[in-house]
């Protein structure tokens, strides 16, 4: 009996081994999956995204809007005319800590200069201030990554901070000059250090 007793405990230790590192390779796994996730936080949900024009307060720029297999269009025109210029695919995201430093994408376009728009939660002065940061497209894709701390304030006041969890709307802009709007926009993901 003494002899089994031996190959009962070795046996125990062996699937207790064997059980220690099945766990360890399971919390490896899932420590990588989470922290693939911390690093960005795709924002590719159409649901999530809409347009907006300067037709809001009188202006006559126009926008289509339309999802495809992964990919955003953005088409229409900005227009000066009646005190507009804007056109803008938001999207108003939640964030509750300063972990993302900034927006990754790939877009392709006509050639034209857009923007990225912030606009911050809380008291603002106007009500419309936002932050920004130009990108130029051309006919081929190119991955941009703009960062929070490079976007400029367009004017007034706001009585948060540019950090992340202020954030209250994400913007892709047509802005401040007439022109034809053609502009493809994928892969969308916010980004950590």
């Amino acid at each position: 009996m003494a002899h089994f007793d031996f190959l009962d405990k070795s046996l125990n230790l062996k699937i207790n081994r064997l059980s220690n590192k099945l766990c360890m390779k399971l919390y490896i796994l899932f420590f990588i999956f989470l922290s693939m996730n911390l690093f960005s936080q795709p924002l590719n949900d159409p649901s999530d995204w809409r347009g907006i024009t300067d037709q809001v307060m009188g202006g006559l720029s126009e926008l289509i809007i339309q999802h495809d297999d992964g990919v955003f269009y953005m088409s229409g025109n900005v227009s000066t005319d009646n005190n507009g210029g804007f056109v803008r695919l938001s999207n108003r995201i939640d964030i509750n800590n300063n972990d993302f430093v900034g927006i990754r994408f790939k877009a392709r376009g006509n050639n034209e200069a857009y923007e990225i728009h912030v606009t911050l939660k809380g008291l603002k002065i106007p009500p419309w201030s936002y932050f920004s940061q130009s990108f130029d497209v051309t006919n081929e894709w190119k991955e941009y990554e703009i960062f929070f701390r490079d976007l400029k304030r367009s004017s007034g006041f706001s009585a948060a901070s540019m950090k992340a969890k202020n954030i209250r709307d994400l913007s892709i802009a047509g802005f401040g000059r007439d022109f034809e709007v053609d502009l493809a926009i994928k892969e969308i993901s916010l980004i950590t250090n």
